[in-house]
């Protein structure tokens, strides 16, 4: 989908916008997140416990040169406010679409979409790449694997999430070298998540066209399996159970 600008535009994006969205149920409730892109490369290292570091001499920087947060959009307010502020810091403002407040997993999919398509659009117009996958990529896995590690559910849910937004950007825009990287990384991702949360049936139906639907069902039956609400897990299987057929 494009992106629509209230504030700013698509032909130069400032690289930080105000995001938000509608909430169906009521109208005149505004919900929101900020999203970012860093002007400059950042070494990781720098600001990580060498415990973390073992043997590896360097990091990766293209996971950390945009973000949203917060993860999930928190009740801003009247619209009258969003614009406001989008005004007094000169930030781009985009109208995300609505949403359902209580869809957690689906809005955190629809918030990495558009910062993908932000952060490639802020590339673009600027004359600059995508940054390159490090040459060595063994080492840049284990790096990623010690991170994993750290992370607590919620984190690695929303990581899951950015990199399934990104896997789809890269697809939809034939980039077979960010589409295998984005594949590495989900899978080294996915040795920390027990077999039964079929992080490979995300995976697969995200690549198939038409099949976005059945990808986003197995994404929730995920995240509800992580949250151990085994209930919400049961409708999902039974949704993806009909939408397979």
């Amino acid at each position: 989908m494009d992106l629509i600008f209230q504030k700013g535009s698509k032909e130069s994006p400032k690289g930080h916008a105000l995001l938000y969205f509608t909430n169906k149920d009521n109208p005149s409730e505004i919900w929101g997140t900020y999203i970012i892109t860093l002007p400059i490369q950042v070494d990781i290292k720098k600001y990580m416990p060498p415990f973390l570091l073992n043997d590896s001499n360097s990091l990766n920087s293209s996971d950390f040169n945009s973000f949203a947060f917060p993860p999930s959009p928190e009740l801003i307010g009247p619209i009258e406010i969003v614009q406001d502020l989008a005004e007094v810091r000169d930030e781009d403002l985009i109208d995300g679409g609505n949403i359902d407040i209580n869809d957690s997993a689906n809005n955190m999919m629809k918030i990495n979409e558009i910062l993908s398509q932000y952060l490639n659009l802020y590339l673009n117009n600027n004359a600059k790449k995508i940054e390159e996958i490090d040459e060595n990529e063994s080492e840049n896995s284990n790096v990623n694997s010690l991170m994993y590690e750290f992370m607590n559910v919620n984190d690695r849910m929303t990581e899951l999430s950015k990199l399934l937004s990104k896997l789809l950007f890269a697809i939809e825009n034939s980039q077979d070298t960010l589409i295998t990287e984005c594949e590495k990384d989900i899978e080294s991702l996915s040795t920390f998540y027990p077999e039964n949360h079929k992080i490979n049936k995300i995976v697969e139906y995200t690549k198939i066209k038409n099949k976005s639907k059945i990808a986003e069902l197995y994404f929730k039956r995920c995240l509800y399996l992580a949250k151990e609400n085994y209930g919400k897990v049961e409708e999902c299987e039974k949704l993806i159970e009909q939408q397979e057929i």
